[in-house]
């Protein structure tokens, strides 16, 4: 497998974080310390050889400077352009190498994204839901 190439059994949104700690040149041990766990643990989640608790996800999320957003199925698409035009263009889902999210019309198909989750970069002030 070269340096690129994403692990199989990676999961969507730990692929999606691989990939944004590759663009930012960031280690596994940079995000496992910051996100307080340990880095075989990261590296088990990334690599998709462990199916993490939501905790260690939501950590490096943090750690990464990710706010998790959970959207309506329906709206997903929406949500991720929206994300993409105030932030230069860029989704977590871009930076893994997926089409950038156009807006959805009433009458199509569910997004790729099972769970409508998205990523939207955080400057950690004000953004937790209440």
């Amino acid at each position: 497998m070269n340096s690129t190439a994403v692990p199989r059994g990676a999961s969507e949104p730990f692929r999606q974080l691989r990939a944004l700690r590759r663009a930012r040149k960031l280690k596994q041990e940079d995000v496992a310390r910051k996100a307080g766990i340990s880095r075989e643990a990261y590296l088990r989640a990334e690599s998709g050889q462990a199916d993490p608790r939501m905790s260690t996800f939501l950590a490096a999320c943090e750690a990464l400077g990710l706010e998790v957003v959970l959207a309506p199925q329906h709206l997903a698409a929406d949500v991720n352009a929206f994300i993409a035009s105030r932030n230069g263009g860029v989704t977590a889902a871009s930076m893994a190498g997926q089409a950038p999210a156009a807006p959805s019309a009433p009458a199509s198909p569910a997004p790729s994204n099972p769970v409508g989750a998205g990523f939207a970069a955080s400057s950690g002030e004000g953004h937790k839901p209440a």
